[in-house]
């Protein structure tokens, strides 16, 4: 009961605050430029974007109550729902915010627009094979036919209804087979295939009974080689369970050395490919050059997601890179995969997507709630405020000159901005302490030969340097096992007792002569300021 109190005293506390900071406006937008030192810049002034995505016009006071600055993207599926890209804009000038939007010509100059956006994800992979296999009539598509002959015994390939259910795959050559494999799915409910017949070029080559409950690869020898280019399968024998469907998981084909001359393995494809990104991004340029052009990617080019090699990698992203001026990508451990370890691929993503871009700037999505699609409910773990200001910080150490975050929420019901009230309240802190430190957060990269070193456990960190010299270091405690840290910072021209204040946090350390050292929680954030005198 108690806490419950607690929450709501704490949520008034945040409304009454957030009221004050709601009345503040950008100003209107004249130019913007990228910066020597990957930021952003507008009017001439260095700006830090704060971004939202995708959320409705009565979302914008709460997104501007939580401290952010900047809303990218604007949904319209048709036409008439485009139109009101320009009063939307207008509505985020009202409420204080800047806008990266899709192109629309009757947004150019708008004094709320940021920049530009592709639309989201171009880079999200998906497989496409070369083969060709064609359903029978009424043979219903759900998953890809080719699934059938690409390699992969655990796929599940439905035919549905499996009543007289056919397919047909068409080779690019004659092949010539000795005998043929079937693997079929075996589950509660599925319906049973008793037996197929084959048909090369239109000639029945076989007919073979199959054990609808084994599992595994049922081998059919014919008794002459038969040679085809054209090969029809029919379902001629069944038996229907719960399911109106039956499925098979693979069909080979094998000549006189063991070859499955059926075989077609699928390739890994981006869903958009990166020559049409750089085509879109210069007739934007072309018609508007004022403004940046944003993209976001998946995480896919971070190696332990798996899916390119690091030729791939290097080659796609790349060529990704020179279709926008500013770029991102988002990955969310406990959101989208449950795994809070993963929180400092969020820093190395961010470190990672730099180079790849050649040094364009960058900025990373960070998740703020749970309630994704992907997990159950009942598995869901929970994104803490201290997530989401370690992950922010994290991005920030890795380079990000601008940070992104995700609110959406599907469980247990949709909601645009689904952030849970406590994780409000620390949106609005960690934004607002993000946008008083951004003159040190976009200063340029301090000179010194600053080295950290923590016992193992990874610290990750930045340094900057103001032009007042004053010296910033933002570090992270961001170790993945959740360990505690004690760092040590070798800073040179450090002298001992000078003193190094540790901002937002009502304390100092005295330097030890070169070096300082801090302890660190899992996930905690510190912040460290040497002025110039300390020298």
């Amino acid at each position: 009961m108690s806490r419950r109190w607690l929450s709501v005293r704490g949520l008034a506390a945040f409304y009454v605050v957030a009221a004050a900071g709601y009345a503040q406006t950008l100003p209107p937008i004249q130019r913007v430029e990228i910066g020597a030192q990957q930021e952003i810049r507008v009017n001439g002034a260095p700006f830090f974007p704060i971004m939202g995505w995708l959320q409705s016009s009565e979302n914008l006071p709460l997104v501007k109550q939580c401290g952010f600055n900047t809303m990218a993207g604007f949904y319209a599926d048709t036409p008439e729902k485009m139109a009101g890209i320009v009063p939307y804009l207008d509505e985020l000038r009202k409420v204080g915010l800047y806008g990266v939007m899709p192109y629309d010509s009757r947004v150019k100059g708008h004094p709320a627009l940021l920049g530009y956006i592709h639309d989201d994800e171009p880079d999200m992979d998906e497989m496409v094979s070369d083969a060709v296999v064609e359903p029978g009539p009424g043979l219903k598509i759900g998953r890809p036919l080719w699934g059938m002959i690409d390699g992969n015994t655990g796929n599940w390939v439905p035919l549905d209804p499996v009543e007289n259910a056919s397919f047909t795959i068409r080779l690019t050559q004659p092949v010539t087979v000795t005998s043929f494999a079937v693997t079929v799915t075996v589950y509660e409910g599925v319906s049973w295939i008793k037996e197929l017949r084959f048909e090369g070029d239109g000639k029945e080559i076989a007919r073979q009974q199959i054990d609808p409950q084994k599992k595994g690869p049922q081998r059919c020898v014919l008794e002459h080689p038969a040679a085809f280019r054209n090969l029809r399968v029919s379902v001629t024998q069944w038996e229907r369970k719960a399911n109106s469907w039956a499925s098979v998981q693979e069909i080979e084909g094998f000549d006189a050395h063991g070859k499955n001359v059926l075989l077609s393995v699928p390739r890994r494809v981006p869903r958009t490919p990166p020559e049409e990104i750089v085509r879109r991004y210069r007739a934007v340029k072309e018609k508007d050059p004022s403004r940046p052009v944003f993209v976001t990617f998946t995480a896919a080019f971070i190696p332990a997601m798996g899916k390119w090699s690091e030729t791939e990698r290097q080659e796609l992203y790349g060529s990704f890179a020179r279709g926008a001026d500013v770029v991102g990508f988002d990955i969310y451990p406990i959101y989208g995969w449950n795994r809070p370890e993963w929180i400092p691929l969020v820093h190395d993503g961010t470190s990672l997507l730099k180079k790849v871009a050649g040094g364009k700037p960058v900025y990373a999505f960070i998740e703020t709630t749970k309630g994704s699609r992907w997990i159950t409910p009942a598995r869901q773990l929970d994104v803490t405020p201290e997530h989401i200001a370690a992950e922010a910080w994290s991005a920030i150490c890795g380079g990000a000159t601008a940070i992104a975050y995700f609110t959406h929420r599907w469980v247990p019901d949709f909601a645009e901005f689904g952030v849970p009230l406590e994780n409000r309240a620390a949106l609005k802190a960690l934004n607002e302490r993000i946008a008083r430190l951004a003159p040190a957060i976009l200063a340029p990269a301090s000179a010194r030969r600053i080295s950290v070193s923590s016992g193992g456990v990874s610290v990750v960190w930045k340094a900057t340097e103001e032009k007042k010299g004053v010296l910033t270091i933002f570090a992270v405690n961001n170790d993945g096992a959740f360990k505690e840290a004690k760092a040590v910072f070798s800073v040179p021209e450090l002298n001992a007792g000078d003193t190094v204040v540790v901002v937002d946090e009502n304390r100092s350390i005295s330097a030890q002569g070169g070096s300082f050292e801090d302890a660190f929680a899992p996930m905690a954030v510190h912040i460290y300021q040497i002025p110039s005198g300390a020298r």
